[in-house]
């Protein structure tokens, strides 16, 4: 059985063939899911949801509307008045074939119109928009566990307390519809519900050879899904944790090559690749996921024209109190971590912002206890207690063409890092012209290089690098600092015979080295330099390439 289809079989139960209330294209609402939609309201699921003048659900009759093969098995299914659900014990799914199956100890039934899904099945209009029927009010499964389960050749672990679905709402014609357009477009589409509530939910793969990975929300909640929008995710107190085995290990080493697997086997080997990480975030907000207008173009199986540019939106995130364990120390806390924005122009990002704030950083957590030599350089040089915060956005304008990734890390008393990259001629209409052409690389084609800058700040960053290059290297790291200039420059003198900039640059690198100070590299041309020159220039003329976009670097101690 497919982990996958799994997943699928309470939904699949619930929908059925599908399925009056008629309501609006972007999805149900109810009490239930205005309190869900606020973090800090309690799980719908801590609850007692009760419906008035409520009538019982033929279980079998429902469960009758599946295929046979997938069709669940039940102990027993009784009305309880007091809660106006009828309530089924024991539904287990099961794949006849390896025995493999998931068991619902207890399954709670709204509110289930079977006129509703009759007339989902023998609606004669059946296109996109098709109008909505609302199949229930309200499906809970509670204590949810699997058995036998497998992907692939990893062995799968999945438990739930409970998981709620929040009115289900499905198009006359069903899912399938009139069969236009491609599948995944039909499905969300066609299917809308005012939330989906997971409590307590625990999952986990094992394996030989890959990673172990599991995950546990003991809050988790999808809210407002309907006509390609997702109103909220909202995840409390969730985790995940991933731990190598010997042999995903190894596949590592091998694909870094045989520097890769010197620096895993160096006492700072966890910061490559940790045997084990575990991470933490106290809440997590992200709203007004919006796919709306590519919904409406993937319902004609087409590709939406470049003149469509309102297609996709991932709305805005926050994450707080994030923690990053590796190997059981605590590595990072991030006291806030936020997207923005996240506006795409036709199918291309055009404006995401993010950031992180009060972010404490401890490198002695990447070093087993038995290096104790590193573990003293990383502490005397502040390494166990770095705090810092950063930024970085993306932002293009499709009718201009201008576009620039811009990225900022701050760590106090450590080092500063800022980043630019311009790009020009990134005009939306040129680009899709040249795609409609036949120019598979129309970006690398229309577009333009316009700006590159960098600027490092050093503060001890350089001190710690050399220290700890020292224990691998001998010596002391003032020794081996000391030497490096002169090697920079020893090395630069060749490189400055083809171009004479490149003396300024090697000096300024040697000079930064030995000083410390600050590093900026930056390169401004005139006009935009477009990227078919550039790569002529770097295929047949290679030196003149720091003179055509005009690369200049400066030290300042």
């Amino acid at each position: 059985m497919k982990l996958s289809n799994v997943l699928l079989a309470g939904a699949a139960a619930l929908a059925l063939v599908s399925c009056g209330k008629k309501e609006g294209a972007e999805g149900p609402s109810s009490e239930t899911s205005a309190a869900a939609a606020k973090a800090d309201a309690g799980s719908p699921l801590d609850k007692k949801f009760t419906l008035k003048d409520a009538e019982p659900t033929d279980i079998d009759a429902l469960l009758a509307l599946m295929p046979e093969k997938s069709r669940p098995a039940y102990e027993t299914a009784t009305f309880d008045d007091a809660l106006g659900a009828t309530v089924v014990e024991n539904l287990r799914f099961a794949d006849a074939d390896d025995g493999e199956g998931v068991t619902v100890a207890r399954a709670e039934f709204y509110g289930v119109d079977m006129d509703a899904i009759e007339r989902v099945k023998t609606a004669e209009k059946t296109g996109p928009d098709a109008p909505f029927e609302t199949v229930f009010q309200k499906v809970r499964f509670l204590d949810v566990a699997s058995q036998g389960l497998e992907e692939g050749n990893e062995a799968v672990r999945l438990t739930i307390g409970g998981v709620e679905f929040d009115k289900l709402q499905i198009r006359q014609g069903g899912v399938e519809g009139d069969g236009a357009g491609n599948e995944a477009a039909r499905f969300f589409n066609a299917v809308n519900l005012a939330g989906v509530y997971f409590k307590d939910l625990s999952f986990g793969t094992e394996s030989g050879d890959a990673p172990t990975v599991s995950m546990s929300a003991p809050d988790l909640r999808f809210v407002g899904l309907g006509g390609g929008k997702l109103g909220a995710i909202i995840a409390n107190d969730l985790e995940y944790d991933v731990t190598q085995s010997e042999a995903s290990l190894a596949a590592v080493r091998q694909a870094m090559g045989p520097q890769g697997a010197m620096l895993m086997n160096s006492p700072l080997g966890a910061l490559f690749a940790p045997k084990r990480q575990h991470v933490k975030t106290e809440q997590l907000q992200w709203r007004d996921i919006d796919f709306a207008g590519l919904l409406s173009w993937g319902l004609k199986g087409e590709q939406p024209p470049a003149s469509e540019t309102d297609l996709i939106d991932l709305g805005t995130m926050k994450a707080t109190n994030m923690e990053t364990f590796v190997n059981g120390k605590r590595a990072v806390t991030v006291a806030e971590a936020n997207m923005t924005a996240g506006e795409f122009t036709w199918l291309a990002p055009s404006n995401i912002k993010v950031d992180s704030k009060d972010a404490v950083y401890d490198f002695t957590a990447y070093v087993p206890e038995t290096e104790e030599e590193a573990l003293k350089v990383l502490k005397d040089h502040g390494l166990d207690h770095v705090e810092g915060d950063g930024t970085a956005s993306w932002v293009w304008n499709s009718k201009s063409g201008a576009a620039d990734l811009t990225y900022e890390a701050n760590m106090k008393k450590f080092a500063n890092f800022d980043l630019g990259l311009g790009f020009g001629d990134f005009k939306l209409a040129d680009i899709a012209a040249a795609m409609e052409d036949g120019d598979d690389e129309a970006i690398l084609t229309q577009g333009a290089f316009k700006n590159f800058s960098m600027k490092l700040e050093d503060e001890k960053a350089l001190d710690a690098v050399f220290a700890l290059a020292a224990l691998q290297m001998g010596g002391t790291g003032e020794d081996l600092r000391a030497s490096v200039p002169a090697m920079i420059r020893l090395s630069g003198a060749q490189v400055a015979q083809m171009n004479e900039r490149v003396t300024d640059y090697v000096n300024a690198l040697a000079d930064f080295v030995a000083e410390g100070g600050s590093l900026e590299v930056a390169a401004t041309p005139a006009e935009p330099v477009p990227f078919a020159t550039l790569q002529t220039a770097g295929a047949t003329a290679p030196q003149t390439l720091p003179d055509v976009i005009d690369l200049t670097v400066t030290h300042e101690k």
